[in-house]
């Protein structure tokens, strides 16, 4: 059975507060140990996904663009993002920046050419380009990855024109509502750092609206799309595979904590080799402008 994806579910949000986890070192260690490894970077370019595919459409959306736009990709990876946003340009052009070499050279030699693209080495919090050079810029499945989110959104400030527009899409997970939530979330990210690397943390949509408006922008929208799924396995769900080490671990170390899993999350339940998952993962689509001079 495959995942059900074509009814997500979509709620705004507001400014809530929770607590902050920021941090002040570079993002280098996720790309430096995954994303620089050419046989990984082409690995990743080929994983298709229903979910990505329609959050990236509906982030293209929430670009509002006329066609003419200078647009900036932040950690563009292989550009798989950049191609449908692509597709909404007429005279405008997009420009990918990522410091993961590999990942632009998969990007560079697709056979389908991504047009009106071009592709710039640099670090996301030291972007190579001058203050004032883009009218729209997006950064998607990446802000969990940046051990400095806050040093990112301020260089996307720098570049933006006055009153350009700033769209970031990223997975979140639960407001934390007490110790056990807290504790989970812990859990969730150890686990995501033994591959991605000690920078790696998933946000919340509140903390994703402060980091944005701390820094100088002002909320134009920000909503919570959640992709539901019933099927055997995580095949077709974004990181689903470490989703379901989180649960197999928590349901021999931590019972309280697996079962809040449960609650907030997915469900699992093991017949035969397969495992049955059912449940619900979400994404932030917070989308900005500058604060006018």
């Amino acid at each position: 059975m495959t995942a059900e994806h074509k009814h997500p579910h979509e709620h705004g949000h507001g400014d809530r507060h929770d607590h902050d986890h920021e941090h002040g070192h570079k993002h280098d260690h996720v790309h430096k140990t995954r994303f620089h490894d050419p046989q990984h970077a082409a690995e990743f370019d080929r994983r298709t996904s229903d979910i990505r595919a329609d959050l990236a459409e509906k982030l293209a959306d929430m670009l509002s663009l006329k066609g003419d736009e200078q647009i900036l990709d932040v950690a563009t990876g292989t550009g798989r993002v950049a191609r449908p946003v692509a597709k909404r340009l007429k005279t405008g052009r997009i420009v990918g920046v990522d410091q993961a070499l590999a990942m632009l050279d998969v990007g560079h030699h697709h056979e389908d050419p991504i047009r009106a693209y071009s592709q710039s080495a640099g670090e996301a919090d030291a972007l190579p380009f001058k203050s004032n050079s883009f009218d729209r810029a997006f950064v998607s499945f990446s802000l969990h990855h940046f051990g400095n989110p806050a040093g990112v959104v301020h260089e996307v400030l720098r570049v933006l024109k006055n009153g350009g527009k700033f769209v970031v899409l990223d997975p979140i997970v639960k407001e934390a509502r007490d110790s056990v939530d807290v504790a989970l979330e812990t859990k969730i990210n150890q686990v995501f750092r033994r591959t991605h690397g000690d920078n790696f943390r998933f946000h919340t949509a509140s903390s994703i609206q402060r980091l944005l408006m701390k820094v100088g922008y002002r909320i134009a929208r920000g909503t919570v799309v959640t992709y539901p799924f019933e099927q055997d396995g995580m095949d077709g769900i974004p990181t689903g595979a470490h989703w379901l080490e989180v649960a197999e671990e928590l349901e021999v170390e931590a019972p309280q904590l697996a079962q809040r899993l449960r609650e907030n999350y997915f469900t699992w339940h093991k017949h035969g080799d397969a495992v049955r998952v059912k449940g619900g993962f979400s994404y932030a689509r917070e989308h900005r402008k500058e604060r006018p001079h």
